[in-house]
């Protein structure tokens, strides 16, 4: 019901509902990284804390980038938890784009709401592809 704390909880939930599938992306992305790498920075007399920030976290870069697009576009579609949360309340401090879609299409404005999804495709798309050739760039410089 405190509109300060509406937003908060339900990106609190969001992000803790997030939180899974971006372990197992990482946990998958740290596993694939070969273990000579690991070896040659044993060699070179590297701590856990130098392989960690020379050889794990710059080889889990697809990983990162993957997860960060996908968090990306999941955050900008999100209507399920805020809905079931607040239902966009209390007012209309934790209504987002999606919320505001289905709130049309509940009030028959059906094509006002079908023009709203093309608009949220298309600005999801105009973030998404630029934020995925910067990540790709930035994989490919490693």
């Amino acid at each position: 019901v405190d509109p300060q704390l509406a937003l908060l909880s339900v990106a609190l939930v969001d992000v803790w509902k997030g939180v899974g599938l971006a372990t197992l992306i990482y946990m998958a992305g740290i596993v694939s990284i070969p273990k000579e790498y690991y070896e040659a920075a044993k060699v070179d007399g590297a701590g856990s804390w130098t392989l960690f920030r020379n050889v794990i976290f710059p080889l889990s870069w697809p990983a990162t980038s993957t997860v960060i697009t996908l968090s990306l576009i999941g955050g900008l579609r999100s209507f399920d938890l805020i809905w079931a949360m607040t239902r966009g309340g209390p007012g209309f401090t934790s209504d987002v784009i999606a919320s505001v879609i289905y709130k049309q299409y509940q009030a028959g404005f059906y094509g006002l709401s079908t023009a709203g999804n093309v608009i949220l495709f298309i600005a999801v798309t105009a973030l998404v592809l630029p934020l995925t050739r910067f990540l790709a760039r930035k994989e490919v410089e490693l």
